[in-house]
């Protein structure tokens, strides 16, 4: 008797209402081409005054600057 009224529990579990079906969709974000280019590295000068010198530090900077913004923005977009 307990088996059979085990059973009858067992089976009316799974009488229940089908899981709703599941649909996965990836998607891959668009970034745009700007992103994926950086500014090219200055020339290195010849060193002929302390002048130069800084001119190239401050460019060089600034063309790191903007790839580290791009590599931001794309962080940012793919984490979305």
């Amino acid at each position: 008797m307990r088996r059979a009224i085990l059973l009858l529990l067992l089976l009316s579990g799974c009488a229940g209402s089908p899981a709703p079906a599941t649909r996965i969709v990836t998607m891959t974000p668009e970034l745009p081409p700007a992103l994926l280019t950086c500014d090219a590295a200055p020339a290195v000068p010849e060193a002929g005054s302390q002048a130069i010198v800084a001119t190239y530090i401050v460019a060089l900077w600034q063309a790191g600057q903007d790839c580290r913004a791009h590599v931001a923005a794309i962080r940012t977009a793919l984490a979305k």
